[in-house]
């Protein structure tokens, strides 16, 4: 087993490999293009658009939330105190965390703000790692779709029916495992992590076909076509003539290329280089191409900075203490504790 200095040490050097790999990517992409030509599509800004932009990818927090929300329900996880405003609150919180240092760790402050209520670490982990997973499977989903449709960004070109192959076969792996996820629950054994990846499995087989499964999967769905929306809104902001088809392919690829966990941030430099590679000569340009994803980052940077002040808060005594006297009580009315 690692030592608690083993393990701080390998997640130092994972953070400082994700760190090279962003810097990597940027140096790639600053030397493929014209700086002074990136000045200038940089200026040139719509604000009205990229406003709404901004309200596009604000609104998904408490959408977001509303999500998690209905997968503690199904869950049934004891948290009688925790009101829909807090886990805003602790979504906006995870945002901001996931865009500033790395996604999971974003995921992790999430997990660790249900423990500050009564929940366990347990319960916690599932729950998060479920809406994260809803959110991949629905992306997964949608990139399926947005293949099939016409586009002028022909990416993928003539492997178009081989990446939609795959990508199907992913998503049927996946639905079989969740169909099967109750009966596979006594396969794991009562191990610790066998245990935990068959309740895993039981809670994701619940959350996607119990009864509020319609509403969690139609909540993902609504949140993946508000990016699109904003995607296509900032296209409109730097005067950029995209259709929704085009749209669809710059979200399917700039929010997949933003979880692979290979850089820091939201995906930071890794999807400049996806588009840059990809789209620089689809009538972008490659200044065009960077910019845009530039934008798109900061754009979903400032919608998260609510988390921020959100952080604050919460970090605040008395805050705390509320957040305190709630796990309090629940864990009083919760025997089992951290399950």
């Amino acid at each position: 087993m690692l030592s608690s200095g083993s393990f701080s040490k390998n997640r130092a050097i994972a953070v400082l490999l994700k760190a090279a790999i962003t810097i990597a990517c940027f140096w790639y992409v600053f030397v493929h293009v014209d700086v002074g030509e990136l000045r200038r599509a940089f200026s040139h800004i719509r604000l009205q658009w990229f406003a709404l932009t901004l309200v596009l990818l604000a609104v998904q927090i408490p959408l977001v939330a509303l999500r998690w929300m209905e997968i503690i329900r199904t869950l049934k996880i004891g948290l009688a105190e925790l009101s829909y405003p807090y886990l805003c609150l602790g979504t906006a919180i995870g945002q901001f965390f996931g865009q500033v240092m790395l996604v999971a760790a974003g995921d992790g402050i999430r997990v660790w703000f249900l423990t500050r209520f009564g929940g366990g670490w347990r319960d916690g982990f599932i729950s998060v790692a479920l809406d994260r997973c809803v959110g991949i499977g629905l992306l997964l989903t949608f990139a399926v779709v947005i293949l099939l449709l016409p586009s002028r960004l022909d990416v993928f070109a003539g492997y178009r029916t081989e990446v939609i192959a795959v990508l199907a076969a992913v998503l049927l792996a996946c639905l079989i495992v969740v169909l099967l996820g109750a009966r596979l629950r006594s396969a794991f054994g009562m191990a610790r992590m066998g245990a935990l990846a068959g309740d895993f499995l039981w809670s994701a087989h619940q959350v996607t076909f119990g009864p509020r499964g319609g509403a969690v999967l139609g909540l993902g769905c609504l949140i993946h076509v508000l990016t699109i929306g904003s995607i296509w809104s900032l296209a409109k902001a730097q005067g950029l003539e995209l259709s929704a088809n085009d749209a669809a392919v710059l979200f399917a690829i700039m929010v997949g290329v933003s979880l692979i966990p290979v850089a820091v941030g939201g995906g930071w430099g890794l999807r400049e280089f996806a588009m840059v590679s990809l789209f620089g000569s689809y009538g972008l340009g490659a200044e065009r191409a960077l910019t845009f994803s530039l934008y798109f980052g900061l754009c979903v940077f400032v919608a998260s900075l609510p988390g921020a002040f959100g952080w604050l808060a919460f970090a605040w005594p008395q805050t705390s203490s509320i957040a305190d006297r709630h796990g309090l009580a629940q864990r009083s009315s919760n025997p089992r504790g951290d399950n």
